[in-house]
């Protein structure tokens, strides 16, 4: 390849590389008014689902959507989540998250540190794993009583949505 073949064909490529990042015009369509941003056309259609009895949150089944349902769903205890910190050896002192290391204290389980306001229980296996500190299995009669809360506010939704419809 030559020289002027080259320039050439930088020239082409950079040329047709201009013309792909251009900006798209686009024509406003008959169906949208021109005044709308593209938030306020969302939120217009879906007033117009609900307004025609579409739940947005709704399967088309009709159940709720886990993450877009109104209450909180909240999901059966697992025995790992239930899991509590028994002994805290300390921390090294650098590294390894140490800003929020304070934050974790004796007793807390790993579902306490998932409610929780800035505490996350991915936190605390990985100190487990480092040896900072030590974890503690749930019991039968723990874990029982978790499943049993649980089914009872279960139960206790269940009769309050009863009573609503």
């Amino acid at each position: 390849m030559t020289k002027a073949n080259t320039a050439a064909t930088i020239r082409r490529n950079a040329n047709a590389k201009a013309k792909a990042n251009a900006a798209v015009k686009q024509t406003p369509s008959a169906k949208t008014p021109k005044a709308m941003a593209p938030i306020e056309i969302a939120r217009a259609n879906v007033a117009k689902q609900a307004a025609a009895g579409v739940g947005v949150t709704m399967h088309t089944n009709g159940t709720a959507i886990k993450g877009l349902s109104a209450e909180p769903v909240v999901a059966k205890p697992q025995r790992k989540m239930l899991r509590t910190i028994a002994a805290i050896k300390g921390h090294p002192g650098k590294g390894n998250c140490i800003k929020r290391f304070h934050l974790y204290k004796v007793g807390m389980s790993l579902l306490h540190c998932k409610t929780t306001k800035g505490l996350i229980p991915s936190d605390v296996t990985f100190y487990a794993e480092l040896g900072y500190l030590t974890l503690r299995e749930p019991t039968d009669a723990e874990y029982n009583a978790a499943v049993k809360a649980w089914e009872t506010g279960k139960a206790k939704a269940a009769k309050a949505e009863a009573k609503v419809a």
